[in-house]
């Protein structure tokens, strides 16, 4: 037997009665599923009972207004958004531009034509069912090259134009520390420094996903923040609960000497300028990437010359023992100290200076770019 298909669940928010009875009755005929909401408190009463697949949303509501339902609706539900379309018969552009701002996704004006809205509700639906099976399809991609471990991680000699150096110790010899260079343009390479949650091979699994999700999203038309979003998108569907990524994404434009980075909670960049030696510690804030479906990103943009050089690593590195705070001037004085020596032996001595002779507990990675 074919399985039922799912009858999609459609809140309607009006406080007019008889219109919000008519648009229930239109999708009841058409073949949804409506139910009614005539007030704010109604509204999220009803959303905490269940998710509606999409919401009909009138602007004005005697207990307050559609845009706060909205927004409310955005920022608890799951990866996915659920479709919001206001319906009001306001016609004025400030109204439909807070509307959208708010999240919803289009804007219906009244008196509303039952072929309208069944028209713009089927179509959002359908967006919406597309977005999800794309989204499934990543996921099930990822799962098979997780599955695999089959994600690598670019040497100096593949990518000689990006003028970078690592050095990597990995407890596990396949851990959670794992990062990747990305030629996007000419002269723009992309730099990234991540650190899953737990220190075991599980860990290691997905540095596989968030390799292909970088090889997806990382082009010359996303800015580092966006390409976050993407990836925090694909991987709150997939990454199990308590694993997340720390995670911080370095664009240079070595044409403009401009140095963009989005944080999403992971250690400053460490830039050290020539010829002064002068070092600039780039604190952000940022969520994690893969726990939060809302998260944001903290983007800080720095002009750089040749000649500069930046380190990007992992929380090992400044956490050998002590508070991190002391780890951190531990390694920007090491970086001025061996900062005139070629890039590869500067960041071993960085390394090694910071190791002095300690056993690390945990994957250490340094990552030094010559500007």
């Amino acid at each position: 037997m074919t399985p039922a298909r799912h009858t999609p669940l459609i809140l309607v928010v009006d406080d007019d009665l008889v219109t919000n009875r008519m648009i229930q009755r239109v999708l009841a005929r058409a073949g949804f599923q409506p139910v009614g909401a005539y007030s704010v408190a109604e509204a999220l009463g009803k959303l905490k009972e269940s998710c509606p697949d999409l919401v009909l949303l009138d602007v004005n509501l005697p207990d307050g207004s559609g845009f706060d339902v909205c927004r409310h609706l955005q920022a608890s539900v799951g990866a996915v958004p659920t479709p919001v379309l206001f319906i009001s018969s306001n016609d004025d552009v400030s109204t439909k531009v807070r509307a959208l701002q708010s999240g919803g996704v289009d804007y219906v004006t009244k008196p509303l034509a039952e072929a309208e809205i069944i028209a713009r509700v089927s179509t959002h639906l359908r967006l919406k069912q597309a977005y999800e099976r794309l989204a499934e399809l990543q996921a099930e991609q990822i799962q098979r090259l997780a599955g695999a471990q089959g994600a690598l991680m670019p040497t100096p000699q593949d990518c000689p134009n990006a003028r970078f150096e690592i050095a990597l110790d990995q407890i596990l010899k396949a851990g959670g520390d794992f990062y990747d260079v990305i030629e996007v343009g000419n002269q723009v390479v992309d730099y990234i420094v991540a650190d899953a949650s737990g220190h075991d091979l599980a860990a290691s699994f997905w540095t596989a996903a968030l390799k292909t999700l970088l090889g997806e999203y990382a082009t010359p038309a996303s800015q580092p923040q966006e390409v976050l979003r993407s990836i925090n998108y694909a991987l709150c569907r997939i990454l199990p609960a308590g694993t997340f990524f720390t995670l911080i994404y370095a664009r240079l434009n070595r044409q403009i000497g401009r140095l963009t980075l989005a944080n999403a909670g992971h250690p400053p960049c460490v830039v050290l300028h020539q010829p002064s030696q002068e070092i600039t510690v780039a604190h952000q804030e940022g969520d994690v990437v893969g726990a939060f479906a809302d998260a944001t990103f903290d983007v800080k943009e720095l002009s750089v010359r040749p000649g500069d050089r930046f380190f990007l690593y992992s929380d090992g590195l400044i956490e050998l023992e002590g508070p991190r705070e002391a780890g951190l001037r531990k390694l920007t004085d090491a970086c001025r100290l061996y900062g005139n020596e070629p890039l590869g032996q500067a960041v071993q001595r960085v390394r090694h200076g910071l190791l002095d002779g300690i056993t690390p507990q945990d994957d250490l990675l340094l990552l030094g770019v010559d500007v």
